[in-house]
């Protein structure tokens, strides 16, 4: 009888120690289209450090449910505590929902700590800030560097060589295309992956001349900018990219034909690396990236050069003001983008990192550190990939999208994004 009456007491005890301590566990809500098996990684390497505190997080493919559920929420005033940024047009949209990290950060990682942000990522924190407003709105936790990745196998299969020219790059596509591949997979039906290419092809033209027109520097109208207008055009009409390709996604449809071996090339960044870490299983072109290498685009003009690289954050997370009452919510974006929930998600080759002094750890074989260094190589020397203004990237989004349906002529569609420019910049 003494002994039963030990063991209820004992089991009484512990269940009241385990509801006392689930009560003093802190709760801190984040919502990204971050990839859920990595961010499940991130979460339990945090937990395992902060068993106090818990975190819930919820998923959503980027476009359009999570750009969807943002401007719900912010509507309503329900945002999480933590959210998943770009930087630039998307931290704007949603800047006076979000806390300045300055001092959370100085506090953090001491009064020099902007310094180990790679120089392009620094400089995307910034932008679309009030004239004057030096406040970071946006923590980096990876970046990334765009790029043509190629199904080298299938290469490799037809006897095409890497294209050094558009000439190369129309004759690769008409191989694939006769040999029953799609070419090059364009979701175009995205506004990101449309700006991404247009970015290589602007960046041929005149190295930095988007970030110029962006600044009131240089007119959207320029002739460089229209020339790289009907090069954009071209990719469609000289077959570069897939019949259809108005109305298809880059993700999932998109990723899950290139990870199949159905593609040949398709325009994305550094971040498809992460592939192979995906659970099983993989695809015999996915598992160890064995089936892929990347390239830069190549000149669309004779005497051009090929795209530089190009690129910054891939993504950053930003402290809601309802974030900014949780002291918790800070402890995990911290951790998050430079810390030991960063570590997980480099481990998974997620994408490149935005604090120096970072790197992945663990079974990485050759090629992918090989493919890795290249990148990392050309970060420091990226054009910058991010716009300043939501309306500028709404009005460029549409400009591509009617000239690549031929509803609108290259001029008319640039002369659209310099007024919603001009419009910006006079608002600051």
């Amino acid at each position: 009888m003494r002994k039963m009456l030990f063991l209820a007491t004992t089991i009484l005890a512990a269940a009241l120690y385990s509801a006392s301590a689930n009560a003093e566990q802190k709760e801190v809500t984040v919502w990204s289209w971050f990839v859920q098996s990595t961010m499940e990684k991130s979460i339990a390497a945090f937990e395992k450090a902060h068993p106090d505190i818990k975190v819930k997080y919820t998923y959503y493919n980027y476009s359009p449910e999570y750009i969807t559920a943002l401007k719900a929420a912010a509507a309503s005033g329900s945002l999480p505590d933590v959210i998943g940024l770009q930087p630039g047009s998307l931290t704007q949209q949603y800047r006076e929902n979000l806390e300045a990290v300055n001092e959370r950060a100085a506090k953090e990682w001491g009064d020099k700590w902007a310094e180990k942000v790679f120089p392009v990522n620094r400089k995307q924190m910034l932008m679309g800030n009030p004239k004057g407003d030096e406040n970071y709105y946006i923590i980096p936790q990876e970046s990334q560097v765009l790029c043509i990745w190629y199904n080298r196998k299938i290469f490799e299969k037809l006897n095409l060589s890497v294209p050094k020219t558009y000439a190369d790059l129309k004759a690769a596509a008409k191989a694939l295309t006769d040999n029953g591949y799609i070419p090059m997979f364009q979701g175009a039906a995205d506004g990101w992956q449309n700006e991404n290419v247009f970015l290589m092809l602007a960046n041929q033209f005149s190295a930095g001349i988007v970030d110029k027109a962006q600044a009131g520097e240089t007119p959207w109208t320029a002739p460089e900018l229209v020339a790289a207008m009907k090069a954009w055009k071209g990719l469609f009409d000289d077959g570069i990219f897939q019949q259809g390709a108005l109305g298809a996604h880059a993700y999932p449809t998109g990723a899950q034909l290139f990870a199949q071996g159905k593609v040949g090339m398709m325009a994305l960044g550094s971040w498809w690396m992460q592939e192979s870490k995906f659970p099983p299983p993989l695809s015999e072109f996915v598992q160890n990236m064995d089936g892929f290498d990347f390239f830069y685009l190549p000149p669309v003009k004779d005497g051009n050069s090929a795209s530089p690289p190009v690129g910054g954050i891939d993504i950053g997370y930003g402290l809601t003001k309802n974030g900014g009452k949780n002291p918790e919510a800070w402890t995990f974006l911290a951790e998050l983008t430079n810390g030991v929930g960063l570590q997980e998600a480099l481990n998974d080759l997620n994408d490149l990192p935005a604090f120096e002094g970072n790197s992945p750890k663990g079974d990485i074989t050759d090629h992918v550190k090989e493919m890795s260094a290249r990148f990392m190589a050309d970060l420091p020397k990226a054009e910058n990939q991010r716009f300043a203004s939501p309306a500028v990237a709404e009005a460029l989004d549409n400009a591509l999208a009617g000239v690549a349906a031929g509803s609108t002529e290259p001029e008319a569609a640039l002369a659209a994004v310099q007024a919603a420019s001009e419009k910006a910049l006079a608002a600051k």
